[in-house]
């Protein structure tokens, strides 16, 4: 299952496309995708002794260079895309005729989640189950204040646990710095309840906010700049939700 779109976002200082791709594999077709790999990823996913990493490296491949495909026009084949990575592990896309496009990805499970944005306008996505396991490992990341926002919005323990980290991990993203920053200076000072989705800003990050629901037992979220308007990742969001239910409704049609 593969789900695409394009948005584009307004501000005052112009219109900035964005591409997001989000998929579901379904072992063994996720081999299926081989075929978008670049030459050169194609030998460092042959050198790839887990099948699991083999796994996520090739979803991730594919989620970034679908999402890609959604804000370029005239769009070259996606195995000429080379998708590298630089010194703190962000990814670094290379061969495209725009210089400045740019990719966010994140992988849960069978999830792979990714989205694709100009360099002028900088997001972050980040995708995690929701589950006690998940939420004990994310604990220590979280403040008492944060603890004390999350019960103020009567949220789950374990959902508001991977609301946070999600958010974190997202903006760590634009940053690029991943996991090697202190997570504390990522510390959430508000979260909002708007539309079924929750909206959180940052102690030490103001010119960032983070959009996140959760869908189907994972949460999704995205960091943008916070003075661009919240509207259309919301409304993506519940999109993602209504295809993801249409695609399991399919589903138990055919098997039943």
């Amino acid at each position: 299952m593969i789900y695409k779109e394009s948005i584009v976002l307004h501000r005052k200082e112009g219109s900035f496309q964005v591409g997001f791709c989000i998929m579901k594999n379904a072992q063994p077709n996720i081999s299926d995708y081989k075929h978008v790999l670049h030459d050169d990823e194609i030998d460092y996913y042959s050198n790839l002794e887990y099948e699991k990493r083999k796994i996520s490296y090739l979803q991730g491949r594919v989620v970034a260079k679908y999402a890609i495909s959604e804000v370029i026009e005239n769009f070259q084949s996606l195995k000429s895309i080379l998708i590298k990575s630089g010194v703190f592990h962000f990814p670094v896309v290379k061969n495209i005729l725009k210089d400045n496009i740019q990719i966010s990805i994140s992988h849960s499970d069978e999830y792979g989640f990714a989205c694709a944005f100009q360099e002028e306008h900088p997001i972050g996505v980040d995708i995690e189950r929701i589950n006690k396991e998940n939420s004990d490992a994310i604990a220590k990341y979280i403040s008492e204040d944060e603890h004390k926002q999350i019960v103020s919005c009567s949220l789950e323990k374990h959902m508001g646990d991977t609301l946070i980290w999600t958010s974190k991990e997202s903006l760590s993203k634009i940053l690029k710095t991943g996991l090697t920053i202190d997570f504390r200076l990522l510390d959430i000072c508000s979260i909002v309840e708007k539309d079924k989705c929750y909206i959180c800003h940052f102690k030490n990050f103001l010119q960032y906010k983070s959009i996140s629901r959760c869908i189907d037992g994972y949460m999704y979220s995205i960091v943008i700049p916070s003075k661009t308007s919240s509207i259309l990742i919301i409304k993506l969001l519940g999109n993602i939700k209504k295809h993801l239910e249409e695609v399991k409704d399919c589903q138990k049609s055919l098997l039943s």
